[in-house]
């Protein structure tokens, strides 16, 4: 950040493509907004237009983002940690980037300590789905329409079978077969929930995993997840700050999840040693070739 630009506090990112460009969007948590950086030649990336809180948007504390596409027009919604909600933007044109619909926080939503964002599609829909960090619950909101977004389910802890979303971080969706997933990590309850979200108004627990029982032994203050496929298996890997560590989760049978592999910061007996996982926060994982990778930050 230079004073120009919208990074101070750079928190959350996701990369866009559009026409034969790619592209970041960087939500600026002390900046109060989200910065686009054109990445298509990685040694000389370009700063592009901003957009900052004025009063009439949600992005105050901006912190989680993520991208999506309705037919031709390309969108982020921002999740606000201190506007308590999220804000829509129209970024299909990088240099003019156009705020559209947001939702705050009332007494029937699930929105106070907006921190991640993941979205998803069921049909011709579009969804989000959306942690509270204050509110320990998260909130399902279809964003079809992105000039007129609604709320749609919402859960929280202690109610209806949802007993590990105290102080909720992160959260990835997942497809298997037919059905629509979520995987939830709570920081105070050690552990992860495993939400159906087939039907984005009526959304159920289907497992969940709990540190130091069952084989889960890395989810201590459970921080980042995300899922990826291999073969015909998915999983997810979390990240746990006080553990200094990571956890694999076979989340193919989303009704019993298996805890597999773990490593903590300086795990002895490894061929190449962790040394770099002192606090671990978020994760996301990638493949080159046939060989799937993560990427985490301490």
């Amino acid at each position: 950040d230079n004073g120009t630009l919208t990074l101070d506090g750079a928190y959350g990112v996701d990369t866009f493509v559009i026409d034969s460009s790619t592209y970041a969007i960087v939500a600026g948590g002390r900046d109060d907004g989200v910065q686009i950086i054109d990445i298509s030649n990685p040694a000389a990336i370009v700063a592009k237009d901003k957009m900052t809180d004025n009063g009439t948007l949600t992005l105050d504390g901006a912190y989680g983002v993520d991208t999506f596409v309705i037919d031709s027009s390309t969108y982020a919604i921002v999740g606000s940690g201190v506007d308590d909600g999220v804000q829509i933007l129209d970024i299909s044109n990088v240099d003019d980037i156009v705020a559209k619909d947001r939702m705050t926080d009332s007494g029937s939503l699930e929105l106070d300590g907006a921190r991640n964002v993941d979205t998803f599609v069921i049909g011709s829909s579009t969804y989000a789905i959306v942690t509270a960090y204050t509110d320990d619950g998260i909130q399902i909101i279809d964003i079809s329409n992105p000039a007129a977004i609604v709320a749609k389910a919402s859960a929280t802890d202690g109610v209806n079978s949802f007993t590990l979303l105290d102080e909720v971080r992160d959260v990835s969706t997942f497809t298997i077969g037919s059905s629509t997933y979520a995987i939830t990590t709570s920081f105070v309850d050690d552990g992860v929930t495993i939400i159906d979200i087939s039907n984005p108004a009526d959304i159920t627990v289907t497992d969940e995993g709990i540190d130091e029982e069952n084989g889960f032994d890395e989810l201590n203050a459970a921080f980042g997840v995300d899922t990826f496929v291999i073969g015909s298996s998915t999983y997810a890997i979390t990240t746990s700050t006080t553990d200094s560590s990571i956890q694999i989760i076979d989340i193919s049978d989303p009704t019993n999840i298996v805890a597999k592999d773990t490593v903590r910061d300086s795990a002895p007996g490894r061929v190449t040693e962790f040394d770099e996982l002192e606090g671990a926060t978020d994760v996301e994982t990638f493949t080159i070739g046939s060989s799937t990778y993560a990427i985490v930050a301490s």
